[in-house]
């Protein structure tokens, strides 16, 4: 199931064929070119995301490392449990003016 759409879905007029089929060279050379530019973009973009991919999951292995180490010095210690824990119940306070 895809997520919601969200402002990268939406094509701009580059991505959109905008005319029919073209019929003279010039224009077929013209619709390569803007087809290999959008291509080459595409690319670069899915290159950031995947760097920043592998920052984002070195970042976890780190602070998990970090985790292990402080557990170790305190075993006793957990914030797993107090971050999965539910929340109480919301306090009602009645105010009067």
């Amino acid at each position: 199931m895809a997520g919601p759409k969200t402002m990268h879905d939406i094509r701009s007029i580059r991505s959109v064929a905008t005319r029919a089929v073209p019929t003279s060279e010039g224009a077929v050379f013209l619709q390569l070119h803007r087809l290999a530019s959008e291509k080459l973009r595409i690319e670069r973009e899915v290159e950031l995301w995947q760097r920043k991919k592998d920052r984002i999951e070195k970042r976890l292995i780190e602070i998990e490392h970090q985790m292990e180490n402080l557990r170790t010095l305190s075993p006793s210690l957990t914030v797993e449990e107090k971050i999965n824990k539910p929340r109480a119940a919301w306090r009602h306070v009645t105010l009067e003016y």
